[in-house]
């Protein structure tokens, strides 16, 4: 008997898929989250969580379709429309029409660290969906294991 591969988390589920209610999370329910007093950075890590099992196109945009409340922050406004976009553009989606509403891009830049070293690292590894909004992060903050 040969010994058993280890299967990742993401070939798991998709051998066993989950009913597609079991898929909740959302740009818009991460507003929903914050402003119900939650941690954003929190909320947008489980809804990565989420997005790196999804399945199927319809799964994925129906988590970036809704337009998210205002949550009172800029910073965070346009952070949730580069990541519907960059989910947009990563899976070949219709970007959603929110994403490019003016007051979702920030008139100053903003780095997520102030990490020294950070901000060329950023400026280097952002992804388009981000840099065009004037969002630095390093590229590996949107990866999930």
């Amino acid at each position: 008997m040969s010994p058993r591969e280890p299967v990742s988390t993401a070939e798991w589920i998709a051998a066993n898929p989950p009913l597609d209610a079991a898929f909740a999370q959302s740009a818009a329910g991460v507003a929903g989250r914050v402003l119900a007093g939650e941690a954003f950075d929190l909320a947008v890590r489980e809804l990565l969580d989420e997005l790196a099992l999804l399945q199927t196109d319809a799964q994925r945009e129906r988590s970036i379709a809704e337009e998210p409340s205002r949550t009172g922050d800029a910073r965070r406004d346009a952070y949730l429309a580069a990541l519907a976009e960059h989910v947009s553009l990563r899976f070949g989606l219709d970007r959603p029409d929110w994403t490019t509403d003016p007051s979702r891009f920030l008139d100053r830049f903003y780095f997520k660290s102030d990490v020294p070293g950070f901000r060329a690292l950023a400026i280097a590894q952002s992804p388009t969906a981000f840099r065009r909004r004037g969002i630095f992060i390093a590229a590996g903050a949107l990866e999930r294991v």
